[in-house]
């Protein structure tokens, strides 16, 4: 059965038993620092800036291919990305792996999520900049880019209460 959401954008929601959603695992970071610094290269390792997206909340997803728990949510997060207000929020996900971007895009092209783009991170800046280590985590960012809150741990992201939570950030 779907629901209202679901039903309208096509997206089935299918909470994974046991697994908290992303809304109920949301821990709000005061005074959250600027997540400008983050070092950010695109598959053709070349550097991105976040200020890029400036002007839109981010979901700063950071995980890696080689994690089981960021594996286990790829499913729902590639699904939540799909009803997002892309006008409003912008879907950035930051992979954390040594081996490089091939083995990124790899990993999303034999599990079926190619429709999300390949960005790499590094470890040292992402803990300088906003004190996080642990994947898999998400940030959620200001329009400003300034760390608003924290979701770390495998997590639902299809649900509509996350969904129109995020949708509605700052509105």
């Amino acid at each position: 059965m779907l629901t209202t959401l679901a039903a309208a954008t096509a997206m089935p929601v299918l909470a994974k038993a046991g697994v908290p959603t992303a809304k109920s695992l949301a821990v709000p970071v005061v005074d959250g620092a600027s997540a400008l610094p983050l070092k950010i290269l695109t598959e053709q390792k070349e550097p991105v800036s976040l200020a890029d997206w400036q002007g839109r909340w981010v979901v700063l997803s950071l995980w890696g291919p080689w994690c089981k728990q960021c594996k286990d949510e790829m499913p729902s997060v590639v699904r939540m990305t799909r009803a997002l207000d892309k006008d409003h929020i912008q879907f950035l996900p930051l992979a954390f792996e040594r081996k490089g971007p091939w083995f990124v895009r790899k990993f999303l092209s034999d599990n079926g999520f190619d429709e999300l783009p390949v960005y790499t991170g590094n470890g040292r800046n992402l803990y300088d900049t906003l004190g996080l280590e642990r994947l898999p985590t998400t940030a959620i960012l200001t329009p400003d880019l300034h760390h608003a809150y924290t979701i770390t741990g495998e997590a639902v992201w299809d649900d509509v209460e996350t969904i129109e939570w995020l949708n509605g950030l700052g509105r």
